[in-house]
Formats: structure tokens, C-alpha cells, sequence
């Protein structure tokens, strides 16, 4: 049965409620000036036959003392449908769930269908370890000053051993990844929309942007006849051919990791760059990464040839991310050519500037390489190369020109 027991706190006199009848150990506090104790224990007694056992089960006893307090306030009629039909009892503070477990679920759900998991995982690990610095464990605690703190820590903190600032494009597209968990949170762990991150975004400057500088023609041709005579030597062309399309299609490295024969439309003439939705595509600069790029004989000669699908397996069922298996060919390639930071990253922006050099418009370049906006292209890319030629502008002009058409028409011939 419940009992009703005095304490001293602070030289004051307090109650408090006790129950141990369900299984349970419930106390909670009580005051002794409207009612008296008896009816107290009242009270008490009709919320607990009132309710079902699982609301016994989890219950708690300020949730139990609020229905108590609410049972002694409310008419008799009320009192009596209440004992006929049950309480539906509505939790006063729904316990909430930390960000690390939400991070988990996230991370559970998000990674089954991301093929770059590592990085993902390195994102929220970064993020979880501000918050634990910041002593934040929910998301209730999050303000958006905790952001703007956010964006000044990870600049000024690097986890690559590499000296700088991180890059605005590596911030914003942690944020975006934060915007993402938050979702989920707000979609299935019962978090309320606070809109912490609307409007929240680095700026690039000079500092914090990765400079990438683009392959000239002459390092294009050293590179791709070393490839050519690597691919012979070792009988596989999947490499030099992937690094081709790169240079003819400005795919990125997740494009080409997830390259398939049915992105290729032979009766439309394109490429299909994402033929269906791809999950994790919350990239900072590449929202609108499906696009369509027309076929060039090369493009064609490619698919016909099909290294491009031949893909790398470490196991059976595995397939490995392209930008691991390039990686050591690469650096052997660096150092047999002499020429510096091969990565294929520089294919893609070796792509865009020769276009952009050889008169294409930068919306036509925006669009293929799936910029969301022209202004990243703008941005980012749009690089000429007057050292091409001695004749200034319209000598660039014609050495790209020649270039992009020897790429898309007579590489193969």
C-alpha cells in the first residue's frame, strides 16, 4: 500500500509518497495544504488502477503526481469515466533521445546504400567529437551559436596531418551531412524542426578553397602515354580508359565508381550521368549531379571497348571505391613522369578549363560537370590557360580547340 512520509530539507518539512505495490519503487514529492494525505493516497491508487500495465510499467513518479494532482482537481463525473474507460495517459516530458544514438540510427540507415561509408562516418565523428567538447549530449541543448562555433573549430582543426585551414567546400558539406541527421531525428526520433542551419554557410575565400590547378596539354598527353604503356604492360585498360572518360565527361570519382552500361543511351546519344537516384548526394556544389552529357566518338569508342565496366574487386561481392584503386598507379605515375599531384580530381578540372579555353559557354560546362549552380563553376573552374599558346587569347582559343577536338574525335585514331 502507498504510505505518505515526512523529511527535513533545509529546515523545511516536506512529504513524500511512496509505492512499492506495482514492482515498483515509486516516490514521488507531495504538498499538504489543499489535500491531505489520505486524499493523496487516494488519488494515487485510482491512477494506478486506471491504467494499463505497460503505462505501469514506464510511468513515472512527477508523471503519476501531475494525474494525481489533476484526479483530485477534477469533478466526481469525471473521476468515474475515467475509472470505467482508462487513462490515456500522455507523457508530460517524453524522455529524449541523445544525438549520439540518433547519429547511430542515421548512420545504420544511411550507410546500407552509401558507397563511400568511411567518409561518412569521418564527418559525424568530427561532429560528435565538437559536441562532446561542448559538453552537448541532446539536441534540445543546440543553439546556433553552437554552429557558428562549429565552423570556426573545424577550420582551425584538421585531422589529415596537413598544415591550413580545412576548405569552405569540406565545412559546408559537413553541415549539410548535420542537416541531414537532424532530418532524421525530426523524422523518427520525435525531435521538433528548429531550424538551427537555414542560412548557415562558409563563404570560399582564398584561404579556406582548395586550390586545384589543372593538367596542361602537354602533362595530359605525358600522362595518358604512360598510362597507355602501363595498361599494355599489365594488360589491364581500365584505368587509363576510366581516366579518360573523366577527361571527356568531367565525371567525378563517385560517378565512376558507380558508372553503369545502362548510363550509356546509344540510341539518344548521351551519357546519363545517374541513370536513377543516387543516395548521399548532399554534396555542397554537385545538388544537381544528374545530367546529360552527349556521346563523342570517344565516349562511344569507350563503351564499345568496355574496360570502363571491367571494375576493380578486392572480394566476391565488393566492389572497391575507384579512387582507391587508382590511388597507388597514380603516385607510380608521378614518379615516372615527374609531373606532381596526378589525382582525378584534376582530370574533372582539366575537363572544365579546356573547354572553358577552347570557347565553350560556361553554362554548357556548368551543366555538364552538374554544377547547382553556374556560379560554382564561376567560381571554381572557369580557369584559361593563356600560357597554351604565345598569341594571347585567340592562340589559347585555337590550342585548346585542337586539343578538346583531338580528345573527343581523334584520340583513338
Amino acid at each position: 500500500m502507498p504510505s505518505v512520509s515526512k523529511f527535513i530539507v533545509d529546515g523545511y518539512e516536506c512529504h513524500r509518497l511512496t509505492d512499492k505495490s506495482a514492482g515498483r519503487n515509486l516516490r514521488y514529492s507531495i504538498k499538504l495544504d489543499k489535500y491531505t494525505a489520505r486524499q493523496w493516497v487516494q488519488a494515487h491508487n485510482s491512477i494506478m488502477q486506471a491504467l494499463t500495465p505497460e503505462q505501469r510499467k514506464s510511468i513515472t513518479g512527477r508523471q503519476i503526481r501531475e494525474l494525481a494532482l489533476e484526479w483530485l482537481e477534477s469533478p466526481k463525473s469525471v473521476k468515474m469515466a475515467a475509472m470505467e474507460s482508462g487513462l490515456g495517459v500522455k507523457l508530460i516530458e517524453p524522455v529524449e533521445i541523445p544525438i549520439t544514438q540518433v547519429f547511430s540510427e542515421y548512420l545504420a540507415d544511411f550507410c546500407k546504400v552509401s558507397p563511400n561509408p568511411k567518409a561518412v562516418y569521418r564527418e559525424c565523428d568530427y561532429m560528435l567529437n565538437f559536441f562532446a567538447q561542448k559538453r552537448i549530449s541532446l539536441y534540445s541543448q543546440i543553439k546556433r551559436e553552437h554552429i557558428s562555433d562549429y565552423i570556426s573549430w573545424r577550420e582551425h582543426t584538421r585531422f589529415d596531418g596537413r598544415a591550413g585551414i580545412a576548405s569552405a567546400d569540406t565545412i559546408n558539406k559537413e553541415l549539410m551531412r548535420l542537416r541531414a541527421i537532424i532530418r532524421h531525428g525530426v523524422k523518427f526520433c520525435g525531435w521538433k524542426e528548429r531550424y538551427l542551419l537555414d542560412g548557415v554557410r562558409v563563404k570560399a575565400t582564398q584561404e579556406n578553397t582548395k586550390a586545384v590547378r589543372p593538367f596542361e596539354i602537354s602533362e595530359v598527353k605525358a600522362i595518358f602515354e604512360w598510362l597507355r604503356n602501363y595498361s599494355d604492360r599489365v594488360g589491364n585498360w581500365n584505368l587509363h580508359d576510366m581516366l579518360l572518360l573523366a577527361l571527356c565527361a568531367g565525371l567525378e570519382a563517385k560517378a565512376l565508381t558507380l558508372l553503369k552500361m545502362d548510363w550509356f543511351k546509344m540510341d539518344l546519344g548521351i551519357l546519363r550521368v545517374y541513370d536513377k537516384l543516387v543516395s548521399g548526394v548532399i554534396d555542397a556544389k554537385t545538388q544537381n549531379r544528374a545530367r546529360d552529357i552527349p556521346l563523342t566518338p570517344t565516349m562511344r569508342k569507350l563503351y564499345d571497348r568496355g574496360y570502363i565496366f571491367k571494375r576493380h574487386q578486392r572480394r566476391a561481392k565488393s566492389i572497391t571505391l575507384f579512387g582507391v584503386y587508382a590511388e597507388g598507379i597514380l603516385r607510380q605515375a608521378e614518379r615516372e613522369t615527374g609531373i606532381k599531384d596526378i589525382n582525378l580530381h584534376r582530370f574533372r578540372h582539366t575537363c572544365a578549363t579546356a573547354r572553358l579555353s577552347a570557347g565553350w559557354q560556361l553554362i554548357r560546362v556548368s551543366r555538364m560537370l552538374g554544377h547547382s549552380n553556374v556560379n560554382t563553376t564561376a567560381s571554381h573552374y572557369a580557369e584559361y590557360d593563356l600560357s597554351a599558346s604565345p598569341a594571347g587569347f585567340e592562340g589559347m582559343l585555337a590550342a585548346y580547340g585542337e586539343f578538346v577536338r583531338w580528345l573527343d574525335d581523334g584520340y583513338f585514331l
